[in-house]
């Protein structure tokens, strides 16, 4: 019983440790939504990746908080975020939350995302 509970606890630290890795792609005026499951406060850092000149993303907080780029947003509110090729963007999530992107540009978007 120690051994068992020795190990769920290692593996919780090494899960709370993890790497965070996922790649967003939109195309032109396509909308995702995006739910953080985990029971913490998600941060991450997305770099644009292709051909993106210049884009455009609304990010909508469907559910519960989180922040964009600094700015702190919570359910009901909605930040444009302007970007362009090789462009980094913070986010952070807390735990439930639920956010809608909406790629408003003209070129698909890719956005490689790591904690």
């Amino acid at each position: 019983m120690k051994l068992i509970l020795k190990m769920t606890v290692l593996s919780l630290i090494l899960s709370s440790t993890s790497v965070f890795a996922h790649t967003i792609k939109l195309s032109p005026k396509e909308s995702k939504s995006l739910t953080n499951h985990s029971p913490w406060v998600l941060n991450a850092t997305c770099n644009i990746e292709g051909k993106v000149n210049h884009g455009k993303v609304l990010v909508s907080i469907v559910e519960n908080k989180g922040k964009v780029n600094g700015k702190s947003l919570s359910k009901g509110q909605t930040k444009s975020v302007n970007f362009s090729q090789n462009e980094n963007i913070s986010v952070s999530a807390d735990p439930g939350t639920t956010v809608n992107i909406i790629n408003v540009g003209e070129e698909q978007v890719q956005a490689d995302c790591f904690s």
